[in-house]
C-alpha cells in the first residue's frame, strides 16, 4: 500500500496524516523544517536562495541522523528479542 501523506498548516500548528503506516523519515523531516526554518515567499531572492540552500542542507542532516536513530534502535530491540529467546522476531525489524 502506498503511504500518502497530507500536511495541514495551521497559524500555530502543522498535522500531517498518512494511510496504512507512520510517516517517513523524510516526512517527519519536512515538519521540523517547517518549525525550524521559514522562508517568507516575499524574502529578498538572494536571502530566499541561501535559505533554501541552507534548508536543503539541514534537511539532508535531519535525515541522515534520523535514519542512523532508528537504527540504533532496531539494534536495541533485536538484542532484546534475542535474549529474550525470540530471535525469529528480529527479521521484521529489517536491520
Amino acid at each position: 500500500m502506498e503511504n500518502k501523506a497530507e500536511v495541514v498548516r495551521g497559524v500555530d500548528y502543522d498535522v500531517m496524516t498518512t494511510s496504512y503506516q507512520g510517516m517517513t523519515v523524510e516526512q517527519i523531516a519536512e515538519l521540523a523544517l517547517a518549525k525550524i526554518i521559514y522562508v517568507g515567499k516575499d524574502a529578498n531572492p538572494l536571502l530566499k536562495e541561501q535559505a533554501l540552500a541552507y534548508k536543503d542542507s539541514i534537511r539532508k542532516i535531519l535525515i541522515h541522523y534520523m535514519n542512523q536513530a532508528i537504527k540504533s534502535n532496531h539494534t536495541t530491540t533485536a538484542n532484546k528479542l534475542r535474549k529474550a529467546g525470540h530471535s525469529e522476531l528480529t527479521k521484521i525489524l529489517e536491520i
